[in-house]
């Protein structure tokens, strides 16, 4: 049998040469060379991974890098919508006229002013004079014995203590009687005005007690003595 002239010069073609089948791998084999294949991989740098898992973590590693930039974003993003409340606020405060304000009276009442007494001004008087204030009218003494007195310019008669001891009178003006005595003339020298100051007035309605205008500061209970006894004697005028 003749062969094929090309066959003899580039030998037999792979289609005619008998197809061998591979020959099994063992478990043992196979589960090493996937663990070095394995090792092989997470060695290589991120970028150049390959395959399923490969690519898989490298969207991973994108996403992660991705998240710092997202938060900064949504931030600024906040920011910017605040600063423009803020100011649309700011405007509408300032362009907001001020509320205009009626202004309010208000009324008081009207309180009426307390009278005032006549005796206010004496009370002060005496209050602040103490002692030396002449009371309001003539004091109580105890007249004690009198005896007769006739007042002949008037035509008239009276009933004097007898503690005035000796005593005279004058009438230089038909009007005023003025007394004199030994009690009298025992008021002290800087009361000496004050010994011809007291006798009684004639008036149309009858008699009125004469006396100084002042009262005597150094011997205030002798006054006193001599107001209420002269009192008694005018009051006996008839």
């Amino acid at each position: 049998m003749s062969r094929d002239p090309f066959e003899e010069l580039f030998g037999a073609s792979n289609d005619d040469a008998p197809e061998s089948t591979p020959a099994p791998v063992p478990a043992r084999e196979r589960l090493a060379h996937e663990q070095a294949e394995r090792v092989r991989t997470s060695q290589l740098p991120t970028g150049k991974r390959t395959g399923p898992a490969g690519a898989s973590t490298q969207a991973g590693d994108r996403a992660a890098q991705a998240k710092p930039w997202i938060v900064v974003g949504i931030i600024a993003l906040i920011a910017l919508i605040a600063s423009i409340v803020v100011v649309n606020l700011a405007r509408g405060a300032q362009e907001e006229p001020p509320p205009v304000t009626e202004p309010t009276t208000t009324q008081t009442p009207d309180t009426p002013s307390q009278p005032t007494t006549p005796d206010a001004e004496p009370e002060a008087d005496a209050d602040a004079d103490g002692e030396d204030a002449e009371p309001d009218g003539p004091p109580q003494v105890e007249v004690g014995a009198t005896y007769d007195m006739n007042i002949g310019p008037w035509n008239a008669t009276s009933q004097i203590s007898q503690r005035f001891g000796s005593i005279s009178f004058t009438i230089p003006d038909n009007t005023n009687l003025v007394l004199n005595s030994d009690l009298l003339n025992s008021l002290p020298d800087s009361c000496a005005a004050m010994r011809q100051g007291w006798g009684a007035t004639k008036t149309e309605s009858g008699y009125e007690v004469l006396k100084p205008a002042e009262r005597c500061a150094e011997a205030p209970e002798l006054y006193d003595e001599v107001w209420g006894l002269v009192d008694a004697w005018v009051k006996t005028i008839r």
